[in-house]
């Protein structure tokens, strides 16, 4: 019986054996994978340099928006240029083409979003951010960032859903915007200084041959537009090319166009300046928007701003050394020429530009004078109404008082000359004593007297018959 005992302990020790030369295998073949990984992935360069970013562009999709909404959410977008890039751990931090910005964070800067969510990838390649807005904020929002990269791009995409309700009214909106990066230089790599001499002999031709090139791009754009016989008010302001490479000592001619609403092109002339920054002081426009960089200017951005009635738009512009001009020119999508394909827009709002204000303001002040106008006539004819009913009114006070006294004198005279047989009234001498005698009579004539209901002659109240056919008189009342 021992040695069954015996066989059955071997065995067990020989797959207690087996099972750890197993597990030794598999944590090496483990390890062997995982070793190559992690080599990998601090092999990945830096994305830390100089990179061009493209313009950033807005695409909304509207819902539900009321009246009470307000205007309609329109395209703004942003124009690119150049841009540092600072990878810190996982992180990027993106500062230039007008704004800073990182992956940790939404490109939306909406009043009250806040980051909610946030996630990163270990290798400094992908990142997804999430900002919402309070609970208690009637403005609902939830914005998405997600930037994917590569050893030489980057591409952020970001998507937002927004509702409000204002005065019982529902708005409802989503937008999609993106932008791409591309590497310029990597941070701790030399210049392309080598190889770059040998393509300057043959890049003054194009510099040469851009200005004629420009009015066939200018052709393009201006086609949207049309020519009307009766435009309306600035509406939109477009400017070729939204972003130019150049070199110091170059000049370029910028183009821009001014419609209404309907897309009627207009005669306006926008106004053109340069941006302050570092470079201003070594440029200079005119105009008509022809830029010229001097001989000494140095390598950075420069803003060039065209407005109209106060609405402006910026076109971005890079500067840079004929050694760089190239390989800029490979990495950040422009054409030959070194112009982007895409204009600078800018939507003139009607109720904020000078010429619609002024207007308004006009005609304000013409209503409001011609209502005072108006009022002061109205007073000046009611004044000279009331002074003539005044005037009438102490006419006919007087007639009524001196009326009654010389009708009965007249009627005295009639009696004195006698009618025979008709007996003389009381009254009549009295009549008939003219001058001082009558002038007692009068504050009592003033209160009453008689008249004829045939003739309508009136008499003192002392008469009794009338004097032309003897109808007995009646008192006034």
């Amino acid at each position: 019986m021992r040695r069954p005992l015996l066989a059955s302990s071997a065995l067990l020790h020989a797959l207690r054996r087996a099972s750890l030369a197993s597990l030794a295998s598999l944590a090496s073949i483990a390890l062997a994978v995982a070793i190559p990984r992690a080599g990998a992935a601090q092999d990945l360069p830096t994305l830390s340099g100089s990179w061009t970013a493209s313009a950033l562009t807005e695409q909304w999709s509207v819902s539900a928006w009321g009246q009470a909404c307000g205007p309609r959410p329109r395209p703004q977008g942003a124009p690119g240029g150049a841009v540092q890039i600072q990878q810190h751990g996982s992180e990027l931090s993106i500062s230039g083409a007008g704004r800073s910005w990182s992956t940790a964070e939404c490109w939306e800067q909406m009043p009250g979003l806040a980051r909610s969510k946030h996630s990163a990838s270990g290798n400094a390649r992908s990142w997804q951010t999430r900002c919402t807005t309070p609970a208690s904020d009637p403005r609902r929002a939830v914005v998405t960032t997600t930037t994917q990269a590569t050893d030489a791009s980057i591409n952020m995409v970001e998507t937002g859903q927004y509702q409000f309700i204002i005065q019982d009214t529902t708005c409802s909106a989503s937008v999609t915007r993106t932008r791409t990066y591309s590497l310029v230089r990597r941070e701790g790599e030399a210049p392309p200084a080598a190889s770059a001499p040998p393509p300057v002999a043959s890049a003054p031709p194009p510099v040469v041959s851009a200005p004629p090139a420009a009015p066939a791009a200018a052709e393009k754009k201006p086609a949207a537009s049309r020519t009307c016989d009766a435009p309306g008010d600035p509406a939109r302001l477009e400017v070729t090319p939204s972003r130019k490479l150049m070199r110091p000592g170059e000049r370029f001619q910028f183009r821009a166009l001014v419609m209404d609403a309907e897309g009627c092109a207009l005669p306006t002339r926008p106004t053109w300046s340069i941006a302050p920054g570092p470079l201003a002081s070594a440029a200079a426009v005119d105009a008509t928007g022809a830029l010229s960089l001097g001989a000494g200017a140095g390598e950075g951005a420069l803003g060039l701003v065209a407005s109209v009635a106060g609405k402006g738009v910026t076109v971005a512009i890079e500067v840079t050394s004929p050694d760089r001009y190239d390989a800029l020119l490979a990495a950040s999508g422009l054409n030959d020429a070194g112009e982007s394909e895409q204009a600078a827009v800018v939507v003139i709002a009607a109720g904020t530009i000078g010429g619609r204000t002024t207007s308004g303001e006009d005609l304000g002040r013409q209503r409001k004078n011609l209502f005072v106008a108006i009022v002061g006539g109205v007073a000046a004819c009611l004044g000279f109404a009331g002074l003539i009913l005044l005037r009438r009114g102490r006419r006919r006070t007087g007639s009524d008082v001196e009326g009654p006294a010389s009708t009965a004198g007249a009627a005295g005279e009639r009696d004195s000359a006698g009618a025979e047989g008709a007996p003389a009234p009381s009254g009549a001498s009295l009549a008939g004593a003219a001058g001082p005698a009558a002038a007692p009579v009068r504050p009592t004539l003033r209160a009453r007297g008689k008249i004829c209901p045939t003739c309508g002659d009136r008499y003192p109240s002392e008469a009794m018959f009338c004097g032309k056919d003897g109808t007995q008189l009646l008192l006034l009342n």
